[in-house]
Order: C-alpha cells, then sequence, then structure tokens
C-alpha cells in the first residue's frame, strides 16, 4: 500500500488521489504534494496592487480563458479513454485518471466549476465501470470512493445526476460483492 506523501496516510495502489487529503496521485510513489496555500495577507496585497494599476479586470478576464483552456486540455485524454473502453481497458483507465489528475489541476478550486464536476464525474463513472468489466471491483470501488471523498457523489447539479446516481447504485452492487453478500435484483 503506497502512502501519501502530503498527509503521510495510506492510499491504494490505484488511487488517484488521496481520498483524505484529496492531493493528486503519482501513480508510482504516492501523492505528490500540493502547493502550499498563498498566506492571506499576501492575497490582499497582490489584489491591492491589481486594482491600483487597473490590471485586476484584465487578468481576471485572461486567468479565466487560460483556465478554461487548461480543463478543455485536461479533458482530451477522457474523450480518448472513450475510444478504449471495449478494445483496451488498461489503457482506457489511464487515460482517464490522466484526465482526472488534470482536471483537479485546472484551477486553483476545480470543483467550483460544473464543467469540471460533470468531467470529473463522468470519468469517474466510465473509469469504474470499465475497471468492473475489467475483473477489478476492489479497484472500481476505490476509484468511487476517492469520488465520493471530494464530494461528487454529494453534489445536486441537474446535468451530472446519472452519472452520480450509476456511481451510487455501482458503489453498493461492489461493496455488497466484495463483500460477499448475495446481490439483490
Amino acid at each position: 500500500m503506497r502512502a501519501c506523501t502530503n498527509c503521510g496516510l495510506s492510499i491504494g495502489e490505484t488511487a488517484t488521489f488521496c481520498a483524505v487529503c484529496g492531493a493528486p496521485a503519482d501513480p508510482v510513489t504516492g501523492v505528490e504534494e500540493a502547493p502550499a496555500p498563498e498566506a492571506p495577507a499576501a492575497q490582499a496585497a497582490r489584489s491591492a496592487d491589481a486594482e491600483v494599476s487597473g490590471e485586476d479586470e484584465r487578468a481576471s478576464r485572461g486567468g479565466e480563458d487560460a483556465s478554461s483552456r487548461r480543463r478543455g486540455e485536461a479533458a482530451l485524454p477522457m474523450v480518448e479513454a472513450g475510444r478504449y473502453e471495449k478494445t483496451d481497458g488498461a489503457r482506457s483507465v489511464a487515460l482517464y485518471r490522466e484526465a482526472i489528475l488534470g482536471l483537479l489541476e485546472a484551477s486553483a478550486d476545480p470543483l467550483d466549476h460544473e464543467g469540471v464536476r460533470h468531467d470529473l464525474l463522468l470519468s469517474f463513472d466510465r473509469m469504474s465501470l470499465v475497471l468492473k468489466r475489467e475483473g477489478l471491483p476492489a479497484e472500481a470501488l476505490e476509484e468511487i470512493d476517492c469520488a465520493a471523498s471530494l464530494g461528487l457523489l454529494d453534489c445536486e447539479d441537474y446535468g451530472i445526476k446519472g452519472h452520480r446516481e450509476a456511481l451510487r447504485k455501482r458503489r453498493k452492487s461492489l461493496r455488497r460483492a466484495l463483500d460477499g453478500d448475495p446481490p439483490t435484483s
């Protein structure tokens, strides 16, 4: 079992990120250390400087464009992963994990963006389905638990209800199967 290099707690061998602190997982060694948040005083000073110079509005628009571009680029592996779901499960899973990491790193708070939440839920949904289909129910459950630890199974966005419900049902089914309970009809 790997240990998170950010918080030190154990994470699964195939976890995409630490379920405790949320730091993205390095597929080989554990979890990459998340950058330290900027001190509030430094944020306030930087904000005041930007307002005085009139750069705040321009920087905001440029930042939104750059953030949107990063989110779009991060979702590209997700599209490619869909092409390999039935022919190369391992490649598909690796691409979904790459997309998830990219989406989580695309902006300062990616879960504030409805589009990112949708893409994350879709990636976790499809990846867990591929893992289940590949005969890896424990890994599938681990990925669903990662989605849950991000709060993705609790969000009530209209456009992602189907993926959220699919993950909840698959989570319940996988837990029963792994615990040795017979499936219910």
